[in-house]
């Protein structure tokens, strides 16, 4: 709920989330009202002081969301609807009402909306409780694809969505996780708490756990009474990526986290309740994770109760026209430009392309064609990295088949080999070497203690 006196100015600052934002007194007249840009429902229209049945012609009174708001008090979350508003415009938007609550008693309702006429492929999510997680949430909408494979993929987030079973998804690096976590928890009861990630592998273990369960005053030098993402996140939903990378015993405490709904702090005594929904990731196999002794088996089979398998990008080619069109709408809107699409020989390029990077990859592509397009459509020219790739390729080592190291073994020495490099290029600097590998400093800080390279 939130309080008009205390939170006003707070929701007019998380105005870049919403198009447009109205605060209506008891009686149902607008007190306030602001637009981003010129996105604004109304026009030129002066909103303030206009009565809700003014402002909105085609809907009941009785029957809006906004009076249910006032009289109830009851708080509305991402309702879609298309409606007619003064001016004789239609329009279909995304609406959050809250109510106003001063010392007990109902003041008034604020309105918060995103125009899908603008932006379709986002709703807008704002948490109940405190009123300040003003977060864009991906839904099974946001998952665009023709492909029977993911046609499965967007049921199984339907069905999963109704309980509170813990979830583990498997799919390659930018196969689109911690999208299908977010729309298991847009599409479920917990929708309006709080959806948490954490990837597992950019925290050292220690601080993941301080992190994970959080801290009491004294527990080690410099510690706080502070709520870790368990306890900070009840009611709600929490993604753990990379999941085979926490450390078993810490594996250990989030398997008793999940059956008990209790944790306890670092360094306290006491347990306390929780009540969060665990969506977990890896990008490996999890049965072979098992296997290899980086995953517990006990925690696989208590977050295996629903597994979801993402396909890579190559095995949903057919998808690839859909999403390159799609990031192109995207960019034209970020870019403020007004590229077409892509010519011939681009799009003959990107259904190929093996796309090893998946989705991500293909975004990051299209992106760096942007930067460098002059023309109307993207084209291969606009893909400086190509011929430097090409020319690259050549001078690849092949796989022999006769070497007796395993893929994993081989991986790693590419790693090492990869961050060594960067390190000397960078002139010992971790930060520049980060960046160069695309990794953050504390990823790669435990990649050089992983690989005794400090």
């Amino acid at each position: 709920m939130l309080k008009l006196r205390e939170n006003v100015l707070e929701l007019l600052d998380s105005h870049n989330y919403f198009d447009n934002l109205i605060i209506f007194d008891t009686d149902g007249r607008a007190v306030y009202y602001d637009s981003q840009g010129t996105s604004g429902i109304f026009g030129d229209i002066d909103v303030v002081g206009k009565t809700l049945s003014e402002l909105y012609p085609g809907v009941d009174p009785e029957e809006s969301v906004i009076m249910k708001a006032i009289r109830e008090g009851t708080p509305t979350y991402n309702l879609q609807e298309t409606t007619r508003v003064l001016g004789g415009r239609q329009i279909s938007h995304v609406i959050t009402v809250l109510p106003i609550i001063e010392n007990g008693q109902v003041t008034g309702a604020v309105e918060a909306t995103i125009n899908t006429a603008v932006d379709t492929r986002h709703n807008i999510y704002i948490t109940p409780e405190t009123g300040r997680r003003h977060r864009q949430l991906y839904t099974t909408e946001d998952i665009i694809s023709e492909n029977p494979l993911m046609r499965r993929v967007k049921e199984k987030i339907t069905k999963v969505s109704r309980t509170d079973s813990p979830v583990m998804i498997y799919g390659k690096t930018g196969t689109g996780k911690e999208m299908v976590a977010e729309a298991i928890h847009t599409g479920s009861a917990r929708r309006g708490k709080p959806f948490m990630a954490q990837n597992c592998a950019a925290i050292p273990a220690n601080l993941l756990e301080s992190m994970l369960f959080g801290t009491v005053r004294g527990s080690f030098t410099g510690a706080e009474d502070k709520k870790g993402l368990l306890e900070a996140a009840s009611g709600g939903t929490v993604f753990l990526d990379e999941i085979n990378n926490m450390d078993m015993a810490l594996q250990a405490k989030i398997l008793k986290a999940i059956e008990e709904q209790k944790i306890m702090r670092v360094g306290d005594y006491e347990q306390r309740p929780i009540d969060v929904r665990i969506v977990a990731a890896t990008n490996e196999d999890p049965l072979l994770l098992v296997k290899k002794h980086l995953l517990r088996e006990d925690l696989y089979y208590r977050l295996r109760v629903i597994q979801i398998d993402l396909p890579a990008l190559a095995e949903r080619h057919s998808d690839i026209p859909l999403l390159t069109e799609y990031f192109i709408n995207k960019y034209n809107k970020l870019m403020h430009r007004n590229i077409a699409g892509v010519d011939k020989d681009m799009m003959d390029f990107l259904l190929r392309r093996e796309w090893k990077g998946n989705i991500r990859e293909l975004e990051n592509t299209i992106e760096c064609a942007f930067n460098f397009a002059e023309g109307a459509y993207l084209t291969l020219d606009d893909l400086p990295w190509l011929e430097q790739e090409t020319e690259a390729g050549e001078g690849y080592e092949h796989f022999d088949v006769n070497d007796d190291r395993t893929l994993k073994e081989l991986l790693q020495e590419y790693e090492c080999e990869a961050i060594r490099e960067a390190l000397t290029a960078a002139g010992g600097d971790v930060r520049k070497a980060a960046d160069m590998l695309g990794l953050t400093r504390q990823n790669l800080h435990h990649k050089l203690k992983q690989y005794r390279l400090e």
